[in-house]
């Protein structure tokens, strides 16, 4: 067996609201961290193109379906992967288009990784506010639910996203066998929102990078990242080194 590393980032985009403005310091995020896989909520078809444009080596999944280029999508170093298949599964996400959005990704050594994204509901949303319930509670345990049966034996899972939430969520996922990035390595969770300060908005840990199976962090971080004093979201990203074992048993 042979440990096979690659550098994972996941990032709420903010749509293309100031796109203008946020562009630029995207495309240096993206050029000084180089993630291999990146998994994007709230993406825009404009940040779909800068991000193929920053890395022509860049693969994302290309389908009809509006999500795939307005909500989320997984993109991947295809000098390192190659795509198997891909899905984008209804797990009861409230918003129009927002999905469980996954792709398995292969290896030339023969080892496949399923790798998802999500972006749970808003907690602002009329159901919750209603009724007194938190949507997110049956959205994680259908994501569960539906990863626990498309991957194979033994096969790494990711999943990672913004969860708009930092406790029950998590703690469904964590009873189906997930662990998140920060505990795995001991450490305490750090803000993801606001990337700047806005006026009432309380910091909070939204984004998360999960992981189920033969695959470990080595190192996790949350990035603070400006040009010229703006930064490329709202949402901060958070940038993970991933070990997997690839080969032959022995």
């Amino acid at each position: 067996m042979h440990p096979f590393t690659f550098l994972a980032c996941t990032y709420n985009l903010g749509g293309s609201f100031g796109w203008q403005q946020r562009r630029r310091p995207l495309e240096r995020f993206l050029e000084q961290q180089r993630p291999d896989v990146l998994c994007t909520q709230e993406l825009s078809p404009e940040a779909c193109e800068l991000i193929n444009d920053t890395f022509p080596w860049t693969r994302r999944v290309e389908d009809p379906f509006t999500g795939w280029t307005e909500e989320g999508n997984v993109f991947w170093d295809s000098r390192l992967f190659h795509l198997v298949e891909y899905g984008a599964e209804d797990i009861g996400i409230l918003e129009a288009n927002r999905r469980l959005f996954w792709v398995r990704l292969g290896r030339e050594a023969g080892s496949t990784i399923v790798v998802a994204t999500a972006h749970l509901s808003w907690t602002g949303n009329l159901r919750e506010v209603t009724e007194r319930v938190n949507v997110r509670v049956a959205q994680a345990e259908m994501a569960a639910g539906f990863l626990e049966g498309l991957a194979h034996p033994k096969e790494p899972v990711l999943l990672m996203g913004d969860f708009n939430d930092h406790i029950h969520p998590l703690r469904m996922l964590r009873l189906a066998g997930f662990d998140d990035s920060f505990m795995a390595l001991g450490r305490e969770p750090v803000i993801t929102y606001p990337a700047f300060s806005i006026a009432g908005q309380s910091p909070e840990v939204l984004d998360w990078m999960l992981h189920r199976g033969p695959i470990r962090p080595a190192l996790t971080s949350v990035v603070d990242f400006y040009v010229g004093g703006v930064a490329p979201s709202d949402h901060k990203p958070i940038v993970t080194a991933y070990t997997m074992m690839e080969g032959d048993e022995p």
